[in-house]
């Protein structure tokens, strides 16, 4: 599929993230920059009296990593501690939670959200990672700059019963895309 309509929508994501169970939460920080990595594999060829056969490696785990300038701490720390919602003033326990990451690219209008449906006029592109975990969160400040923090996410290529924890879809003008379900224990899309 081409996406050709209007290459100028490239360089804006939305971006969401869910606890499990929890609500769609969009990043209110301005986010500077934004990667993905992971999912790389391996071939190994062994030796054998018949010739050589292919041994496929695992694949790596997701990282997605953002760095952004953030408006409170209901921004980021909520989800490091391990918290449902962004809802807390004050912050004094500590948990591992999983979350689910969603982004979206589109040259839709009145787009507020990640999960959102996209409709048949528009071109979209959206990557889901769920069972993800906030592994790292850094905060830097220099003298006359705003404070800014680089947020980590790590995420297994599949689960536990072997479906793989990303979902990557796409639309054009004759196609849409629908909204992503609510995150759950057991829906991840």
């Amino acid at each position: 599929m081409a996406l050709t309509t209007n290459e100028m929508w490239y360089n804006k994501a939305y971006i969401c993230v869910s606890a499990e169970s929890g609500s769609e939460v969009q990043l209110r920080a301005k986010t500077t920059s934004l990667g993905i990595s992971g999912g790389n594999f391996d071939i190994e060829s062994i030796e054998t009296f018949s010739g050589k056969i292919k041994k496929v490696g695992t694949r790596e785990d997701f990282e997605i990593s953002f760095d952004g300038i953030p408006i409170s701490h209901q921004d980021f720390d909520w989800m490091f501690h391990g918290l449902a919602t962004n809802t807390a003033t004050s912050i004094t326990t500590s948990t591992v939670a999983d979350y689910r990451v969603t982004m979206l690219w589109t040259d839709q209008t009145g787009v507020t959200s990640a999960a959102q449906a996209i409709n048949t006029a528009s071109e979209a592109y959206r990557e889901i990672y769920a069972e993800c975990n906030l592994v790292s969160l850094e905060k830097n400040m220099d003298a006359g700059e705003q404070l800014t923090a680089t947020l980590n996410f790590k995420c297994p290529f599949e689960d536990t019963g072997g479906s793989v924890n990303f979902k990557k879809e796409a639309c054009d003008t004759t196609s849409a895309l629908t909204a992503v379900s609510a995150y759950t224990s057991t829906t991840k899309y």
